[in-house]
Parts: structure tokens; C-alpha cells; sequence
């Protein structure tokens, strides 16, 4: 049974829940309400196949196949898209990566105070999995090079696995929804008890669903779905050896760059502690979706494009391409570290420089350093290098250049939320805040 207020929670005011109503109703909706939680959870996962079917062996888009010709090779029979084998090694990748979560020897770190008081503590296992894991695939490819079977398969049953990732996002979220509702009344989320099912079930209604030491939320946020879009971005290269004898610079770069991202969420993880998603989100479909199937499947889009159509930049394009990412993930790094050093200590001396305000519930909100350029300069850096994720791919097709285009639309979402939530939590003291620091995500401009 999940339980919220089980193994892993530290209670520091032993009175809170009684003065705390721990299954309140949610007022207002997020994306257009119920209409649009179904919309989302209808078109997300489509996409996700769309990106699939829209670029492949035969073009990216395919625009050279007549309509006939398209149906015939490109649009799959059931056993080409559903195998219930790869479903049984999904399953099973996800409960090894969780058994794991909670045998590891790790040192636990504690969360944010919630509504009743509370700092859960958490088991921060995601770097502790990933070395050893990464290490044996490197052990492999090295006794067996790039022809490995392993990185064969996983090219062979893309489909296969993009679909398993789908069965089991969609069975998680509705697991965690129904388990929401039992005797023990867990604390629900601030967004995610309007009483209407399907907004619910896509929010999240339960907040900090757990199994066990097993916090199912965190463990997603930075576990199976990111170690998988690494794993697949091997076998993308695997794949343009076998095909051509040779890897890319192109290529080289986004295995680099996105494994450095995937190895620095892992090694900075208890900065996310801090993030919207584990602190405020409930846990729905939109979390075990975007965790476990969006972002393997789609973020390793131009990985998988290079596999079939080869670039190859060249010494400027590649400097070009290096400076791009190198502006975006100083940004991005700097600024999230100092927001997570200011929210565990803010009264650490080596934060003296930074100025903010208080709120009257005691909060800080900075206004100097980088969170005095924006309110989420984080996310700017994080865009800026999604660009040059997408730059290797050359200039042939738009389609690569979908990530950014949608991480635009992400941003300013997560951002426009953000703002709802804290301008209720915060009343006067926001408005107070955003008269300060004015620009939303790019400074002077946005």
C-alpha cells in the first residue's frame, strides 16, 4: 500500500496535524481544467509517436512516401508496436532501479517543511545507481564494441519500449490516484483535489506517494526514465557505427552533452528537493508520463535522427555549438545552485552579498544575484541548451528542433503556475516581489 506518512517521515511539530487539514479541496485549475487535463493526456502521448512516425528511415519528415506508401511502411502492425516480452523488461528495469532506491547504503537527506509541519526524508540513490550501470554497459561495448546485441536490441524494439513506457505510465498514475482515496488520509496536493477525476488523476492528487522508504515521486523525478533516455542515446551511436563504421562529431556532442545533464541532475540531486515538482505537484500522469516516457523518448530525438542521417560539423561547428552549451549550463548550474544553497541556509555567510525580502509566513524571496535578473533565470539557461541539443542535427528538417520549441511552451507554463501558486501563498508579499524583480524568465524581455 503507498503510504504518505510512513518509513522516511520526520515530524517536527507533533501538533500540526490537527490544526492541519491534510485533504483540503483544491480551488481553481491548472491547464484549462478538466477539459484540458484530458486534452494533454490525450495529445502528449500521440506526439510522443508522432516524433516516432514523422521521422525515420524513410525521411525526417518522411514527405517522399505517397500516402499508400507511407501505410504500408511506416505504419505498424500490433506485433511491431506492442510486445508484451519488452513490457516484462520494462517492468522489471523500473522495480531493479526501486529495489535499489532502497538497499543502497546512502546517507538521507530531508526535504522541505510542509503544509503539516513535516520534512520527509529522502533517499537520494540516483548517482549511486547510474556509475555502476554505466559502467557495465561500458564494460560490454568494450568486450563486444559497438556490434553488441544489447545496443542492437534496443535499436530494433525503439517501438517496443516507447509503448511498454506509455502501459506503464498511464497504470502508475491511475495505481497512485486510486491509493490517494484510502482510510489512512494522505496529504494531497495543493492542485490536485478538485473533486473532478480526470484533473486529479492528471495532476496528482496525492503528494508524497510512498511505498515504504520508497519515495515513488523522487525516485521518477531522476531515475529509470533518465538513466533510460542515456542508455538509448548509446544505442543511437551504437547504431551510426554499425551503419557507417564511425561515430560523428555531431553525434559525439549530444551523447556528451546530455549525459553531462543527465550526470549533473544525478550528482546535484538533492537540489531537487527544492524544485515545483517534488515540493508542490502532486504525482499524476502528468509527472509519471513526463518522467517515464517523455523525456527518454523524446528528449533523445536528435540523437536517434543522427543515427540515420549522419552531419558532420567540423571544427567551427562544433566550437560554435560547445559555446552555446557551455553560456546555457552556467546559467543554468549557477543559478540553481544558489537558489537551493539559499532555501537550505539562508543564512550561510557565503550568501551574505545576496539581498531579499520577507514574507510575512517567513519566507525569503531573493531579489539580487541571478534571481534578481528573472524570476526563473534557471530556466533560461536551461532553454539556451536545449539549442544546442538541437544544433547538431544541421539545418535539414525542423523536426530536430521540436525540443525547443516545446520547452518554450514548458517554461512559460511551469513559469505562469509557479506564479499562480506563489501570488495565493504569498498575497501582498508577491505582489511586492514582482514589482522588485519584474522579468519573468528573460531579463528585460520576458
Amino acid at each position: 500500500m503507498v503510504a504518505a506518512n510512513g518509513q522516511g517521515k520526520l515530524a517536527t511539530a507533533a501538533s500540526a496535524p490537527d490544526i492541519i487539514d491534510k485533504q483540503a479541496r483544491t480551488h481553481g485549475y491548472d491547464f484549462a481544467g478538466p477539459f484540458g487535463a484530458a486534452a494533454v493526456s490525450i495529445v502528449a502521448p500521440s506526439v510522443a509517436y508522432l516524433l516516432y512516425f514523422g521521422c525515420n528511415e524513410h525521411g525526417c519528415p518522411p514527405t517522399r512516401l505517397s500516402w499508400s506508401q507511407y501505410v504500408d511502411q511506416v505504419i505498424p502492425t500490433w506485433n511491431e508496436l506492442f510486445s508484451l516480452e519488452v513490457l516484462g523488461y520494462v517492468v522489471a528495469y523500473i522495480l531493479g532501479l526501486a529495489f535499489l532506491n532502497v538497499t543502497i547504503p546512502v546517507q538521507e537527506k530531508l526535504g522541505v517543511r510542509l503544509k503539516t509541519g513535516e520534512r520527509l526524508s529522502y533517499r537520494l540513490t540516483s548517482l549511486e545507481t547510474f556509475v555502476p550501470l554505466i559502467g557495465a554497459l561500458a564494460f560490454g561495448t568494450y568486450n563486444y564494441g559497438w556490434e553488441w546485441s544489447l545496443w542492437t536490441w534496443i535499436w530494433d524494439h525503439y517501438l517496443h519500449l516507447l509503448t511498454a513506457a506509455q502501459i506503464v505510465s498511464f497504470a502508475l498514475a491511475c495505481f497512485i490516484y486510486i491509493a490517494s482515496f484510502r482510510s489512512s488520509k494522505p496529504l494531497l496536493a495543493a492542485g490536485g483535489n478538485s473533486g473532478n477525476h480526470i484533473y486529479d488523476w492528471f495532476i496528482g492528487r496525492e503528494l508524497n506517494p510512498r511505498i515504504g522508504r520508497l519515495d515513488i515521486k523522487e525516485f521518477c523525478e531522476l531515475g529509470p526514465g533518465m538513466m533510460g533516455w542515456a542508455i538509448l542515446n548509446a544505442a543511437f551511436a551504437a547504431h551510426q557505427y554499425q551503419t557507417i563504421g564511425r561515430i560523428t562529431d555531431s553525434m559525439i556532442l549530444i551523447n556528451i552533452f546530455q549525459f553531462w545533464y543527465v550526470f549533473d541532475s544525478f550528482y546535484n540531486e538533492p537540489a531537487v528537493l527544492t524544485t515545483m515538482d517534488i515540493v508542490s505537484d502532486g504525482f499524476g500522469y502528468m509527472l509519471t508520463f513526463g518522467d517515464l516516457t517523455w523525456v527518454p523518448f523524446t528528449y533523445s530525438l536528435q540523437g536517434r535522427f543522427l543515427a540515420m542521417y549522419p552531419v558532420d560539423l567540423g571544427v567551427l561547428g562544433v566550437a560554435g555549438v560547445l559555446l552555446v552549451q557551455g553560456i546555457g549550463y552556467y546559467i543554468f548550474r549557477s543559478a540553481n545552485n544558489q537558489k537551493n544553497a539559499f532555501r537550505t541556509n539562508p543564512d550561510d555567510p557565503k550568501l551574505r552579498h545576496l539581498k531579499y525580502i520577507e514574507t510575512k509566513s517567513g519566507r525569503r524571496l531573493l531579489i539580487s544575484g541571478w534571481w534578481g535578473l528573472s524570476r526563473h533565470t534557471n530556466y533560461l539557461g536551461d532553454w539556451i541548451m536545449g539549442w544546442a541539443w538541437c544544433l547538431p542535427t544541421g539545418f535539414g528538417t525542423w523536426v530536430t528542433y521540436f525540443y525547443v520549441g516545446y520547452f518554450a511552451v514548458l517554461l512559460i507554463n511551469r513559469e505562469r503556475r509557479d506564479d499562480g501558486h506563489c501570488r495565493v501563498k504569498y498575497g501582498a508579499d508577491w505582489d511586492r516581489y514582482t514589482s522588485i524583480v519584474k522579468s519573468r524568465i528573460i531579463p528585460g524581455i520576458y
